[in-house]
């Protein structure tokens, strides 16, 4: 149809109340002599002040070729949406004169739809995809003001600003995207015979489908994106999680804990979790009676093998309380003791460089201490009580090939009997009264691939000796009230300040234990006979400890010196250091005097027990005595008096002594 016979049929003379306020305003710049909508007023007026020219023939911008490609693909979701409810729009106007429009948040032409003859009237105007339909191009029209109002409207006759667009009436309503911003708008558009009020509510209809549509497929792709992730992060867990339903039955399972348990995770799916892996019988116990728990070991029996792992289980509830299942997570028990030696803090922190000294018998137990590391032998350390035991041994740790291990150090003689079996080799749940219902790791566990330090290792019992005799042999500990062997790689040293030769001979210690753990034995010399490090010490505590208190280095005074010199110093270096940490402290900075050290290093103790009454007494007396002197140390009593710990601790029962009391405070 050509264009003369379009407006034969399109246009048809009707009286337009608007045509004379578009005349005084836009052609003479006069006020409008009838109502004209505060919308309508503002776009004629911006077109004013842009000059645009209401009898221009001139085709507002077309994009064409890669350019039209490009608005294309930048609105293909727009498009792909729009289609069918376009095309439900199309159905319900066919044979109307009507065309529907789809523009993109610019106000360029995405789609247009209609019948041949309205279609080819839009065409002579331009309206056509690629087409900029803006204000500031097309002046006052529907497209262009619903996106510049963010609003529906309809635009009918002289309400256009273009002469050319009089013929039309076009119903348009902008389309929003979840985050509220206009993206686009769709428009109806058809001869002008008046207002059409039912094409404005069909635009404002369709633009809330779209939106909808809209909402709907971000939706779905919100969930896919979530559970996409939920997916990674599930399976980048290091630890196994299986997730149940109320049913117990597996809705998930994350890589992990398929490989923990040897299992296809899609065929684990679906299927019951007391058949697939069959775990210990309290942990579906806990699960059904919603008794949760966290750290327990369970046994799962996989295949044809048990399979142990820290357990926790916790449950899953929605938004309003309801419990959806729940989630079984799992560590292997070594992860969960590497977990534990960084947070306990089982770490050597010093170095061989951290001892001070310069006495050859020292240097030489050094030199030997440095030998002895680079293998993985067992270490014994001799030395009286403060002389560095444990400063050897973490010595030793860090110059092996260990060192990034753990280092574990327990005192033997400070744990009561009946719980060091326990410390060292650890226990299963319920093992025994008042054990914890997760049951606890040893201290070997604890130490695997690194060191373990046994201090005051003559303070064992007989019978836990003959059972750390087969652990060194075999390599491997039993837990308590577990029958399932544990392999370990620890490498031991052990360390007392008793003579354990003499601790044999007197049946205290066992012989074949001894020599197990004698294999290099290091002798740490006593202060009193090395005191020409003395002064070195001293510098090297003084240092230490006026940093540390923020404290100016106080000067020593020649007659504590020589006291110092002069003493014997049983506690060795640790009693030196604390003396002088004392001292530090009451002289304040100023210079270290005699009043500002311990009586005891200067006033030599009265003779108590000269004139007992009977050998009995004197006996008791003599105990006194010497248990006061080592502080209520047993162990420097017992070697003092020349006898045994355990002759000891029956002699101090035997007198109604306690050894607490002869500690100064």
């Amino acid at each position: 149809m050509d264009q003369t016979n379009a407006k034969a049929v399109y246009i048809e003379p009707f009286e337009d109340p608007i045509k004379s306020a578009w005349e005084n305003v836009v052609l003479n710049g006069l006020p409008p002599t009838v109502p004209v909508r505060p919308e309508i007023l503002r776009s004629w007026e911006r077109c004013k002040e842009i000059g645009l020219d209401p009898y221009s023939e001139n085709s507002p911008p077309v994009l064409t070729g890669n350019k039209l490609k490009r608005l294309f693909d930048r609105n293909k979701e727009l498009i792909e949406i729009s289609k069918p409810v376009m095309d439900m729009i199309e159905i319900s106007v066919r044979d109307t004169g009507f065309i529907v429009t789809l523009t993109d948040k610019d106000g360029y032409v995405l789609v247009v739809r209609g019948d041949e003859e309205i279609l080819e009237m839009a065409e002579q105007n331009h309206y056509l995809p690629g087409c900029l339909r803006s204000v500031e191009h097309a002046g006052t029209n529907a497209i262009g003001v619903s996106l510049v109002e963010g609003k529906p409207i309809q635009i009918t006759g002289a309400e256009h600003y273009k002469v050319r667009h009089h013929p039309w009436t076009c119903s348009s309503s902008p389309i929003y995207d979840c985050q509220n911003k206009i993206i686009g708008a769709i428009t109806l558009s058809g001869r002008s015979i008046g207002r059409h009020k039912h094409t404005l509510a069909l635009v404002t209809s369709a633009a809330e489908t779209i939106e909808s549509q809209l909402r709907e497929r971000n939706l779905i792709e919100e969930k896919q994106r979530l559970n996409s992730m939920l997916t990674l992060i599930f399976n980048a867990i290091s630890d196994g999680l299986i997730a149940v339903d109320n049913r117990m039955k597996i809705t998930r399972i994350n890589r992990a804990a398929a490989s923990m348990l040897g299992l296809d995770s899609e065929a684990a799916i679906g299927n019951s979790l007391e058949k697939v892996v069959r775990p210990d019988s309290n942990l579906l116990h806990s699960i059904k009676k919603k008794k949760y728990f966290t750290g327990r070991e369970i046994t799962f029996h996989c295949t044809s093998t048990k399979r142990s792992y820290i357990s926790s289980i916790q449950p899953v509830h929605n938004n309003s309380g309801r419990l959806l299942g729940t989630i079984i997570t799992m560590a292997g028990k070594q992860h969960v003791i590497n977990i534990a030696k960084k947070i306990g803090g089982n770490c050597a922190k010093y170095e061989f460089t951290d001892i001070k000294g310069e006495n050859p018998k020292l240097l030489k137990q050094i030199e030997l201490a440095k030998v002895a590391a680079r293998t993985n032998s067992r270490i014994l350390i001799i030395g009286e009580s403060g002389t560095g035991k444990e400063l050897f041994a973490q010595a030793i740790h860090n110059y092996s090939n260990r060192r990034n291990g753990p280092f574990v150090a327990i005192s033997c003689a400070a744990i009561p009997r009946d719980l060091i079996e326990s410390e060292l080799f650890g226990y299963r749940g319920g093992a025994f009264t008042g054990a914890r219902r997760e049951g606890q790791v040893g201290k070997f566990e604890l130490a695997h691939k690194g060191t373990l330090f046994l201090d005051e290792v003559d303070g064992l019992p007989l019978d836990l000796q003959a059972k750390l005799l087969r652990v060194l042999q075999q390599n491997e500990i039993v837990r308590l009230g577990d029958t399932q062997p544990i392999s370990v790689d620890v490498r031991v040293i052990a360390a007392s300040n008793a003579d354990l030769l003499a601790e044999v001979e007197n049946a205290n210690f066992r012989e074949d234990f001894y020599y197990r753990l004698n294999v290099v034995e290091i002798g740490i010399p006593p202060l009193r006979d090395r005191i020409e490090d003395l002064e070195l010490l001293i510098d090297h505590f003084m240092n230490r400890h006026c940093q540390e208190m923020n404290i100016r280095r106080p000067k020593i005074s020649k007659e504590v010196l020589t006291i110092f010199k002069n003493y014997s110093w049983p506690g060795n270096v640790r009693e030196l250091e604390n003396c002088l940490e004392r001292a530090i402290l009451l002289s304040q900075g100023k210079i270290i005097r005699k009043i500002h050290i311990p009586e005891r290093l200067w006033k030599k103790p009265k003779d108590a027990w000269a004139k007992p009454r009977s050998l009995r007494e004197g006996y008791a007396e003599i105990l006194k005595a010497t248990l006061s002197r080592c502080e209520g140390n047993i162990s420097r009593t017992a070697r003092e008096l020349g006898i045994s710990r355990s002759t000891l601790y029956r002699k101090i029962k035997e007198f109604g002594l306690t050894p607490n009391g002869f500690i100064q405070r």
